[in-house]
């Protein structure tokens, strides 16, 4: 085979993965809100209708939560401008390339290490999966949460360059940085501590000096938000906690306790960590270097690393009052790959000679290993996920029985662009099924809900089922509908993996049979509920109410403090 050829074929493998990431994310991603991005439409109308300069300035710049996202709304911007309209999709995908950008810098810093196109394969195969599917799917949090780790990668890489031009535009990065999320505050000593490791003591005085000066601008008229809730677990809880967020990557991997398989492979990785940091620092110091370029890849991987290390103890420290299980969530898995990566290069880079195809081949099977694993584990997360956003926007959209759009024409009813949903084909069925108590194809709709249970106590109302066996995906599925004299409200039935390991994977039963909810009267107003099913069929839609009601007593919706 010649060299050309073969380079056509490593292409075709590292587009792979990111060609099955853009799929899967299409299949699922839909233009719906979630909790943060609607303050993106206030955004947008405070920018639009701002008299002067100062007014924009200010609705870019202006605090949400502890963070800075002048990005994420500079991004909402240009898409309403652009579009006419804002569209969370369009977010998504932007912060989905800026994850995508993160490939090209391991492909430089594995070049310039003169390691060939075959090395890189294990990093997108690694970088480009589902483990990442709840900021995959939310607008803001894609930008922000994405952009902040290339956005610090690209930083730290450029500002040890040793040219002018790319330390430039590694200052200008740094702003931007600090503008996308509150942690991107750590590329500011970070780089500082790479520059005076590189003993450039005029670059380091500069950065010094702009650092200063990004800090006084983020933290004026800075006011501190509610806190999360107090931890209340122990120094060794927390330190578990640290090590399982770590090591969160594994979650995917089919065993019993994931928890588990997170907190050991997260103090491996924690052990090589310390050890990578520890050796880089006493070649950096010794600067005994046969490559120039050696010097450069221990710089950065040194502040990649203290950036995660970093990363974890404030994530760790502020968020252990919602749960240790919550530090694995998919949110900050990016973490976690991450030092996975930079372990790699430190396992690549100093292979020669005819062992190094051999050590590639056998990581390009793990990595791909875990691919797969992280694609049949959280389909089953992004499924559920689309059906509580579309019964969100169907419980905030029709507040009373007419199930008629709202007529509101004003400048910020019009700013999010309408979407298709899944919904809408169901709106004269609901109201046909409220009469006649069934709507649709009945065939095996009462069986189903003969089989499926229902309680409730003062604070909530529960669904199960043990024998529900589709497997089809997207919007399919089962909902629960409720209807009062006054309004309906539709929840969802979700789903549980399958943890037969060869259904899973040689059948692709991605879905454990049954279904469940469990659903807060906070969510609901009072009054008396009659209970309805909801199957949906591919295209068929099925409705079925009998005798189960539901009474919902005054309850108190929860009230959250935003700054926002």
């Amino acid at each position: 085979m010649t060299k050309k050829a073969f380079t056509i074929i490593l292409s075709l493998i590292l587009l792979l993965p990111v060609a099955i990431f853009f799929t899967v994310w299409d299949y699922y991603a839909i233009n719906i809100p979630k909790w943060d991005d609607h303050a993106l439409k206030t955004f947008i109308v405070e920018y639009a209708q701002a008299g002067d300069w100062q007014g924009k300035i200010q609705a870019l710049f202006k605090q949400h939560n502890e963070h800075r996202i002048s990005l994420t709304r500079l991004f909402a911007w240009i898409d309403y401008a652009i579009f006419g309209h804002l569209n969370y999709r369009h977010l998504m995908t932007a912060g989905n390339l800026l994850l995508l950008a993160v490939i090209p810098l391991w492909y430089d810093l594995l070049k310039k290490n003169k390691k060939p196109l075959f090395a890189l394969v294990p990093i997108p195969f690694l970088w480009m999966t589902l483990a990442f599917w709840e900021n995959m799917y939310w607008g803001m949090s894609a930008v922000q949460n994405f952009g902040v780790v290339t956005l610090v990668l690209w930083t730290l890489y450029l500002v040890i360059n040793p040219k002018v031009l790319p330390f430039s535009i590694a200052i200008l990065l740094s702003v931007v940085t600090v503008l996308t999320s509150g942690n991107g505050l750590m590329v500011l000593p970070l780089g500082a501590l790479l520059l005076f490791l590189s003993q450039n003591r005029k670059r380091f005085a500069l950065w010094i000096v702009v650092s200063i000066a990004e800090v006084v601008c983020y933290f004026y008229w800075y006011t501190k938000p509610e806190s999360n809730p107090e931890s209340r677990a122990s120094i060794i809880q927390l330190a578990k906690g640290y090590m399982a967020f770590l090591g969160s990557f594994a979650e995917s991997i089919p065993v019993l306790d994931h928890f588990k398989v997170c907190l050991f492979i997260g103090i491996v990785l924690f052990l090589v960590a310390v050890s990578i940091v520890s050796t880089t620092l006493f070649r950096i110091v010794r600067n005994k270097y046969s490559v120039k370029f050696e010097r450069t890849t221990d710089l950065f991987c040194l502040g990649a690393i203290l950036f995660i290390l970093g990363t974890a103890l404030v994530v760790v420290y502020s968020r252990a009052g919602f749960g240790l299980e919550g530090l694995i969530t998919s949110r900050y898995k990016i973490y976690s790959v991450l030092l996975l990566i930079v372990a790699y290069l430190y396992v690549v880079i100093p292979i020669r000679g005819s062992f190094l195809s051999p050590y590639i081949t056998a990581i390009v099977a793990l990595a791909v290993t875990f691919n797969v694993f992280s694609y049949h584990y959280h389909l089953v997360d992004a499924y559920n996920w689309r059906k509580r956003l579309v019964t969100w926007q169907f419980n905030w959209t029709f507040t009373d029985k007419s199930l008629k759009y709202p007529t509101d024409t004003s400048f910020a009813a019009r700013i999010v662009e309408k979407t298709p949903v899944v919904y809408d084909k169901w709106l004269p069925l609901i109201a046909i099924a409220d009469r006649q108590n069934y709507a649709g194809p009945s065939r095996g709709m009462t069986d189903l809900y003969d089989k499926t249970t229902f309680s409730s106590d003062t604070a909530s109302f529960r669904l199960n089922n043990t024998t529900f066996t589709s497997q089809r995906l997207q919007d399919s599925g089962v909902y629960l509908l409720l209807s009062s004299e006054k309004c309906y409200y539709i929840f969802p039935a979700l789903r549980t993996r399958n943890t037969s390991r060869k259904q899973l994977f040689l059948k692709q039963y991605y879905f454990a049979p049954g279904f469940y909810a469990d659903i807060p009267f906070s969510e609901m107003d009072k009054g008396t509920y009659r209970v309805a099913l909801i199957r949906q069929q591919g295209e068929e839609t099925g409705i079925l109410f009998k005798d189960e009601k539901i009474t919902v007593k005054e309850t108190r919706k929860k009230e959250v403090k935003v700054n926002w």
